[in-house]
């Protein structure tokens, strides 16, 4: 039952965006064994204002019949790095994450919210896309970066992060490298996604 239901979300973004290209991929392939936890509602972090600082301009990701679209932001202190991002902010969503999606726009990804610290992996099944999975801490801060590959077939490995997390934001390989984010970082998303921690 389930996975019909999972066809018919995958057939309607299909249908719905025209391509191959819009059908949703796995957080980490999907929060894959989402999260040893809790079913999220949108939660989010601390609202993205206009900054003073320099931004690298975002990709252009359409909202789909399932994912929101939103924007978030990766800051140091000095630079302030837009992200718009499909949002996974309940268990349905985040068990789907990039799942079958055959692209995502370069400065593009996917967040993934919880209500509350979580500690499970991710795995990449069904997702073709070479992705980097950012897992942040309840007060915002990155934590870890782990590079994921591809995975069409069972056993898929799954990717674990050292300690909780509140938020996860999966991108296309090389996104975070490209502009220099590393663990440290602050992870700024609207209030209505929890941001107000």
């Amino acid at each position: 039952m389930a996975s019909q239901v999972l066809m018919v979300i995958v057939m309607l973004l299909l249908t719905a965006c025209g391509a191959a290209a819009s059908a949703p991929s796995t957080a980490a392939g999907s929060a894959a064994a989402s999260p040893a936890s809790s079913p999220s509602t949108a939660a989010g972090s601390t609202a993205a204002s206009p900054a003073s600082s320099p931004s690298a301009a975002p990709g252009i990701l359409q909202p789909s019949e399932s994912f929101a679209v939103d924007e978030i932001a990766f800051s140091d202190g000095e630079q302030r790095i837009r992200m718009p991002v499909l949002v996974a902010d309940d268990a349905e969503l985040r068990s789907v994450g990039l799942m079958n999606r055959a692209d995502l726009p370069d400065d593009a990804g996917m967040l993934f919210v919880f209500e509350g610290p979580v500690s499970g992996g991710f795995w990449m099944k069904n997702t073709l896309l070479p992705l980097t999975i950012a897992f942040v801490g309840q007060d915002g801060t990155v934590q870890q970066l782990i590079d994921m590959d591809p995975c069409t077939a069972d056993p898929c490995p799954r990717y674990e992060p050292e300690r909780p997390y509140r938020y996860a934001v999966e991108a296309n390989r090389g996104f975070f490298a490209t502009h220099d984010i590393s663990p440290g970082w602050t992870l700024e998303v609207d209030d209505r996604l929890g941001g107000g921690r």
